[in-house]
């Protein structure tokens, strides 16, 4: 995209200032912009060739959620991102897993739901990739991560890490968030 599109910002423009990573396909931008998976492939492919690395954001409403499509929905829009994106780019690409229904509401995946849709998109990964590919890639949890929620979701082998909204507002729950401990299974 070029031009002035008053209120809107560009790779460019964000490089220019020392970003590095940028987000797309945050289900807010989905939902209130109307950002399609088309759109947004267009995003991640845009930032790459722009130098800068992407967050693929991706995440299944609470009725795709109760209509258990959790895993079809994500499927869809990890493939659709990364069409295009070629194997030795992905190192400039992060995944994040963010139940819409877990967004600012409180509510957070149980670890076993957020390992399930984890562990389809390293399938996924290594489907249109390889294995190498899928191991290397980092798919982050993102959907209302708390103190209390933590320790139990990084503790599942697929989670590589926790994308943190409201709770990083917070320097106490934040510190305790990044200072996460790892259970180990009994």
């Amino acid at each position: 995209m070029a031009g002035a599109y008053t209120g809107s910002i560009s790779a460019p423009m964000l490089k220019s200032v020392g970003v590095q990573w940028a987000l797309a396909g945050h289900s807010e931008r989905r939902v209130i912009y109307g950002e399609t998976d088309d759109y947004i492939n267009a995003q991640c492919l845009k930032l790459i060739e722009q130098g800068m690395s992407v967050m693929l954001c991706i995440g299944e409403s609470l009725e795709e959620f109760e209509q258990d499509l959790a895993g079809s929905v994500c499927a869809v829009q990890l493939k659709k991102g990364l069409k295009g994106i070629a194997k030795e780019d992905l190192d400039r690409v992060a995944i994040a897993y963010e139940p819409v229904w877990a967004i600012g509401t409180g509510k957070v995946a149980t670890p076993e739901i957020a390992q399930d849709v984890h562990a389809t998109c390293r399938a996924i990964i290594a489907d249109i990739y390889d294995q190498e590919a899928a191991d290397k890639i980092r798919i982050l949890y993102g959907g209302s991560v708390t103190p209390e929620s933590v320790d139990d979701l990084m503790s599942q082998p697929d989670i590589d890490g926790a994308l943190v909204g409201g709770a990083s507002l917070d320097a106490e729950k934040f510190g305790r968030i990044i200072n996460f401990k790892t259970k180990v299974a009994a």
